[in-house]
């Protein structure tokens, strides 16, 4: 059985639920026309033969009432003389609409009937039950195959209305790790293919729009090289200036601004075959990296390695990102990661001021740079952060980021070990 959302299911069940009801219905009304129509049938002329023996009997010598009942034939009775009443049922006289009473009320006759003095005629009318187990079989295995047959329908008709929604879900969950948008496929119904084409046609909007901002920034980006280079080359006639060492820095922090945009609307963004490698390798390296060039980092594994299946090179920048700002923000970077089950967390812990907690969800945004922690002094166009998340997120992974107790700052990623 395909797989249902929950309110597919839950429209499922509605469905099965009034089936059955409507089954337990049509069942109830089989039994009341099944007993109604095979209730006992009394024949019409019973109740006048059963008079009519009675009187011939009482007109008649004892010597011939033998023969008087031999002669006489009503279905389904047995018929007897005797010197006293059988039955609980005596008439001192026959009265046919006493025996009609008894017959609506028993559905059968059992009644001894006075003709003279020590001289009673026992008649007893039974008739058979019809067997109609054989009927009642045949009609519970037909409401079974019926039962069966509207469980199909209904099924059949929810997956109808189902697997479109849940190809659009599938659809979705598959482009949210994708950079580039892939259309959804048009299925289902008219208005759902309508609704599909819809939400295609608007992200090809938003991906054109989005395109064409990268290619506008990447632009001015390039265009702003050039003037600043020429700049640098007319600094060079004024080093003995005072201020050379400012318009320098300021020339650099352009730069590196510039630089910083490129990537973040290309270089994080660019497409890259995934690959096996090892995780721990790769930050081992990073720390490496950065404490020959004097930087206070170290890191800590209680694995000596970590098959992970991403993309390298982008992984590579954000956790570069990520130890850079522990270092310039926090003085030191402490990278250490564990394996929990099926997940894989790094921890990168430093030792600065910390952020406010207004200001830890604003750090991810673009350009976003706080008041203290975050100053030009030391560098940067405060897209590091943004860049990182952004390279997590493509691999399914989170990060966070929390104040520490002692002071300094957590960053906490993880990852579902993806090893396709």
């Amino acid at each position: 059985m395909s797989k249902l959302t929950s309110s597919a299911k839950k429209t499922y069940a509605l469905l099965i639920t009034g089936n059955l009801l409507v089954l337990l219905a049509c069942i109830i009304l089989i039994q009341y026309f099944i007993f109604s129509a095979f209730k006992p049938v009394i024949p019409p002329n019973t109740v006048h033969s059963i008079t009519k023996l009675v009187h011939r009997l009482q007109s008649q010598p004892e010597a011939n009432w033998p023969t008087v009942l031999q002669k006489q034939k009503i279905p389904w009775s047995k018929m007897s003389l005797s010197e006293t009443p059988l039955y609980q049922d005596a008439l001192l006289r026959i009265q046919p609409p006493v025996i009609f009473d008894l017959l609506k009320q028993h559905k059968k006759l059992q009644l001894s009937v006075f003709i003279k003095e020590k001289s009673w005629l026992n008649f007893s009318l039974i008739p058979p039950l019809h067997n109609h187990t054989s009927l009642r079989a045949a009609l519970i295995a037909a409401l079974l195959g019926l039962l069966f047959l509207l469980f199909l329908i209904n099924y059949w008709a929810v997956k109808n209305l189902n697997q479109p929604i849940q190809t659009l879900i599938q659809s979705l969950k598959y482009n949210e790790s994708q950079e580039n948008w892939l259309p959804i496929p048009l299925t289902g119904n008219g208005d759902q293919r309508m609704l599909f084409n819809q939400i295609n046609s608007l992200q090809m909007k938003m991906s054109k729009l989005l395109q064409n901002r990268t290619q506008v920034v990447t632009a001015i980006s390039h265009d702003l090289r050039t003037p600043l280079t020429r700049l640098k080359l007319r600094m060079e006639y004024l080093t003995q200036n005072e201020h050379f060492d400012k318009m320098m820095h300021d020339i650099n922090d352009m730069e590196m601004m510039i630089r910083e945009t490129l990537d973040y609307f290309k270089e994080a963004h660019d497409e890259e075959k995934k690959q096996r490698f090892d995780l721990i390798a790769m930050l081992q390296s990073l720390c490496e990296d950065a404490a020959d060039l004097k930087f206070n980092v170290q890191f800590s594994s209680k694995i000596n390695k970590l098959i992970y299946f991403g993309s390298l090179n982008l992984l590579k920048r954000a956790f570069s990102n990520l130890i850079n700002n522990a270092i310039y923000y926090g003085k030191e970077a402490v990278v250490s990661i564990e394996k929990e089950g099926n997940q894989v967390e790094i921890s990168i812990e430093d030792s600065g001021s910390g952020l406010k907690e207004n200001e830890i969800e604003q750090v991810f945004l673009p350009y976003y740079r706080g008041d203290s922690s975050r100053s030009r002094e030391t560098g940067g166009a405060g897209l590091g952060l943004t860049i990182a998340k952004e390279i997590i997120q493509l691999h399914n992974g989170k990060i966070s980021l929390t104040n520490r107790a002692q002071g300094g700052l957590k960053v906490l990623v993880s990852f579902p070990l993806d090893l396709k």
